[in-house]
């Protein structure tokens, strides 16, 4: 499908910085105008003109209004990333109501209603979402109760999707990234090598992924390769689920 511009169009929530400027860049190498949203630009000012920012604070958006003007600009939606999201490092007993209310908002409630915008806006035309999950959305990780809450929210929303989007011929999958080499991740680590080397000795393969790794298996979901290809999460995490 192809929006009024001649181009197949993509959201990325989150899409400005971090492993979400990847998803955008991948998306723009495949041709795509891609529609980033998120509360600043953020590092969308090195990317090319086919970037369009829609400044959002998600978890204050009760509607996923942003969907309808988007749609209301391009006609149709080829594929919403929904990779907006927030971690809370604290044990279960430390977390306030507040701070719970905000994890679950951006991590599950801004997805869940951009995704049921999304469907009832392409019931004629079929489509793509692709969520993101974590490790966390498929086993317990300390001091992050709330975290892991949300995330296994996550993967229960996107098989959900699923199996009620399918008779209009959209798709939902869900992509977990594992122990991903990104700058935060290097700065944090770098305090403490030894946590690396012990957490690299749990990888099968033995080394952290890259950004592009999870950029790749996004577009992979949200492109017509993977059309039949419905209701799964991906782990993108090499191997360390398994319990090596």
């Amino acid at each position: 499908m192809l929006g009024e511009n001649n181009m197949a169009i993509a959201v990325v929530t989150g899409g400005n910085k971090g492993l979400g400027l990847f998803q955008t860049k991948r998306f723009l190498e495949a041709g795509y105008q891609v529609h980033v949203v998120a509360r600043s630009e953020g590092e969308l000012g090195s990317l090319d003109k086919d970037v369009v920012f829609h400044q959002c604070d998600l978890s204050a958006d009760t509607d996923a209004s942003y969907i309808d003007k988007i749609y209301e600009d391009v006609g149709v939606i080829d594929v919403l990333v929904n990779n907006a999201g927030m971690h809370l490092k604290k044990p279960v007993w430390d977390v306030k109501a507040e701070e719970l209310d905000q994890v679950l908002s951006l991590n599950v409630n801004a997805m869940f209603l951009a995704c049921g915008r999304y469907v009832d806006l392409h019931k004629d035309t079929g489509g793509a979402i692709v969520n993101i999950s974590s490790m966390g959305g498929l086993m317990a990780l300390p001091s992050a109760a709330a975290y892991v809450t949300a995330k296994t929210a996550v993967v229960g929303l996107t098989r959900s999707v699923a199996v009620d989007a399918a008779r209009y011929g959209i798709r939902c999958n869900a992509v977990s990234p594992g122990f991903i080499d990104t700058d935060m991740t290097r700065a944090v680590l770098a305090k403490d090598p030894a946590r690396r080397e012990k957490i690299e000795g749990r990888i099968p393969s033995h080394k952290f992924g890259t950004p592009q790794d999870i950029a790749n298996t996004v577009y992979f979901l949200g492109s017509s390769q993977a059309a039949y290809v419905n209701g799964v999460n991906i782990p993108v995490d090499g191997g360390y689920a398994i319990g090596f």
